[in-house]
């Protein structure tokens, strides 16, 4: 597998955009990893008043979105494994997102004070990278793209399924 951007703007013939992006996010009490497509339609133009917050884009329904993750996970050093999941279709959407998450928060006891602290859990959400695969149906046009992020393997590392 080649490397993928992460994210990728593909404009409209009506002015228009298509984003397609793979993420992670990684907080304190919360993971999530996958990927997401919007599609908007053309750029407002901005009111006299405003200085630089009105030039925005609305929503722009497509016929279909669909996205598709694999998900990889670093079983020992050059060697991964995979989970793939089942296509997320939408039908006249703006948005089609797909993504695996974990939430939670542990203590960690400090002897002999007695203090307590939030701290972050190693084993929550153990993926380490995503490709995700999109194809919109939009104006009667198809658009194929496949972004990327963190690690996933190369043609030659071997996959555990």
């Amino acid at each position: 597998m080649a490397d993928y951007p992460s994210s990728i703007d593909t404009p409209l013939n009506d002015g228009g955009l298509v984003v397609t992006k793979s993420f992670k996010t990684n907080l304190l009490v919360y993971r999530s990893i996958g990927g997401r497509t919007d599609v908007k339609g053309k750029e407002q133009k901005r009111k006299w008043w405003c200085v630089w917050l009105c030039k925005r884009r609305v929503d722009k329904n497509a016929q279909r979105i669909t996205i598709s993750n694999t998900y990889f996970s670093v079983v020992s050093a050059g060697i991964f494994a995979v989970l793939e999941r089942d296509p997320k279709t939408r039908s006249n959407a703006s948005s089609c997102e797909q993504k695996e998450w974990a939430a939670g928060v542990g203590v960690k006891l400090q002897f002999p004070e007695g203090g307590t602290s939030p701290t972050t859990m190693g084993g929550l959400l153990p993926v380490d990278g995503v490709i995700t695969r999109h194809d919109i149906l939009v104006d009667g046009r198809t658009i194929s793209a496949v972004t990327s992020v963190g690690k996933h393997p190369s043609p030659t590392i071997p996959i555990l399924q």
